[in-house]
């Protein structure tokens, strides 16, 4: 009788140590060497990994657009060569080399939302946001969970990846941009109007908004989509009010200029030290319109899986890890920090697993963990490949149609995808 008992336990018990245990020792030094970059960047930057100049770099744009916005001065932020000497200038103390290249780029909407920081002062208005939407990220995670008993744990790995560390470091957004997508997502069920509001949110970073509607319309959420022009436009006329249209007036061109015809200052010091398809593509040795064409195959077929994954069976959380992944893909522009998107959607996955573990699962979980250190691809060549495991992250979810167990799960109630 005992041996009856143990033997279904013994089973995924030897799964779970035989594939994650072979895996760890992997994932824990890099993530180490995540935290190493972070701590060396305060004490000593370029000590471990790539030299980051100091902490929040990228934090000093977004704080120095918006007090310069609120001291009324907008031709210093609309000159991407005098707003990085004005950086330089003002956080001389804070960095060890000077900025070669940092423009405002974003929308003026951004800029609504970090007023709420913008007071405390550059050091703690960098703390504050970081702290802010790291822990909006942990509450979207715990809400409406498809796996509550495995939350901390999705949580906690999510928060000290190496692309959470890179997050922190630069004083990017990833948080704040999975927190929306994640939270937007699983409200859309029992609340589509704020799922759909909080979705529209993202409007503040275009390239990880494209593939929203898409997914609104595959779900026939049609309120939802309403809910999230009407949120998209609000943040846009909130930030008209508050800092003049003429912001708008610049930016709008200045968007359109950026996508079929870049600045060749923005694609050296900024676009190319991503790892987008089309980033990718350029350092393996391809045109830039071979390229530019890749990254457009790219943004038509992460519309096209995300369409037909929020249009199927499959539970919300995998057409969130669908929407995760294709965003990353789809975006002409991404950082290493922006692989925390990544972070969570594979992490979601291998929970729904946990109990029967399959060692490509994982094998592909441990290249996404690894992505930011193999990031700038201009440095790295492997990471010049990143793009394929997003689409094999991708891929996982699909074949999931074909097992019930692994596409099923709790799902957007039918009853609330029909028109909204």
């Amino acid at each position: 009788m005992s041996v009856s008992v143990q033997r279904p336990m013994s089973g995924p018990s030897r799964s779970w140590s035989g594939i994650p245990l072979m895996l760890l020792p992997a994932m824990a030094i890099a993530t180490l060497f995540g935290w190493g970059i972070l701590i060396s960047t305060l004490v000593h930057p370029g000590w471990i990994g790539l030299n980051h100049i100091a902490l929040g770099t990228d934090w000093m744009v977004f704080y120095g657009a918006v007090r310069s916005m609120l001291a009324g001065n907008l031709a210093l932020v609309i000159d991407g060569d005098a707003f990085t000497a004005y950086l330089n200038q003002s956080f001389a103390s804070w960095l060890t080399a000077p900025l070669e290249f940092r423009p405002w780029f974003y929308p003026p909407s951004f800029l609504v939302l970090l007023l709420p920081v913008a007071p405390l002062g550059f050091v703690g208005s960098y703390v504050a946001f970081q702290a802010a939407t790291a822990g909006f990220l942990a509450w979207a995670l715990r809400n409406r969970a498809d796996q509550p008993q495995l939350t901390p744990y999705i949580i906690a790995a999510v928060l000290v990846s190496p692309a959470a560390s890179l997050n922190l470091a630069d004083g990017q957004c990833a948080f704040l941009v999975a927190a929306l997508l994640v939270a937007g997502v699983r409200l859309l069920g029992p609340r589509p109007l704020l799922g759909g509001a909080i979705l529209g949110l993202l409007s503040f970073k275009p390239q990880f908004f494209l593939l929203v509607p898409l997914a609104l319309v595959g779900l026939r959420q049609y309120r939802s989509l309403c809910a999230a022009a009407c949120s998209a436009f609000a943040l846009a006329v909130a930030s008209a009010m508050i800092f003049g249209v003429e912001l708008w007036l610049w930016w709008i061109p200045q968007a359109f200029n950026n996508l079929v015809s870049p600045d060749a200052k923005w694609l050296g010091y900024g676009r190319i030290w991503g790892h987008s398809v089309w980033a990718c593509a350029v350092l393996l040795g391809l045109p830039e319109r071979l390229a530019s064409m890749l990254q457009l195959a790219a943004i038509l077929a992460s519309a096209a899986a995300t369409f037909v994954a929020f249009r199927s069976s499959l539970s919300t959380d995998n057409k969130l890890i669908v929407l995760l992944a294709a965003t990353v893909l789809a975006a002409p522009h991404s950082g290493p920090y922006d692989a925390t998107l990544l972070v969570v959607a594979v992490a979601l996955w291998l929970a729904a697993s946990i109990d029967a573990p399959r060692f490509r699962d994982w094998l592909i979980g441990l290249g996404i963990w690894m992505v930011p250190l193999l990031s700038p691809a201009v440095y790295v060549p492997a990471g010049r490949l990143s793009p394929l495991l997003t689409i094999a992250l991708i891929g996982l979810v699909f074949d999931a149609l074909r097992s019930p167990a692994r596409s099923g799960g709790p799902a957007i109630p039918a009853s609330s995808t029909q028109g909204g």
